[in-house]
């Protein structure tokens, strides 16, 4: 029997889709100040509800600026704090990708990349450590 998934999407383009013991928060398009503090606040509030893991998922997040590196590094500090296994889930190739890695992101947390095969079908794999 398959565990039940709840998602909703917050006005300001946030998704989350979680279980009773994980979840995935999805950054939108553009990851900046206009939506930090709801970005960080969703992320506050799953960690404080006791999950196992949660995943940062930027796959389809074009730009991120330091106000969502600011979240993703929070959040950081605060799974770690907190007993939460954290990974971050970036697109392949792009702004977002080299924004990360330049800021330090992918040395620190663990990291899927998504690629889109041709048929679209995103393909997440985990790169070798």
């Amino acid at each position: 029997m398959s565990e039940a998934t709840m998602e909703f999407t917050t006005s300001g383009g946030v998704t989350v889709r979680r279980t009773s013991q994980d979840a995935t928060l999805y950054f939108p398009g553009e990851a900046d100040v206009r939506n930090c503090d709801d970005l960080h606040a969703l992320s506050r509030q799953l960690l404080d509800e006791g999950l196992r893991s949660l995943i940062l998922d930027l796959s389809d997040c074009h730009f991120c600026d330091s106000s969502g590196l600011n979240v993703i590094l929070r959040t950081y500090v605060r799974a770690r704090k907190v007993g939460t296994l954290l990974s971050v889930r970036l697109p392949e190739q792009g702004m977002v990708r080299r924004t990360c890695s330049i800021a330090g992101v992918t040395r620190m947390i663990p990291v899927e990349f998504v690629h889109t095969e041709r048929e679209g079908t995103p393909v997440v794999r985990k790169p070798g450590r």
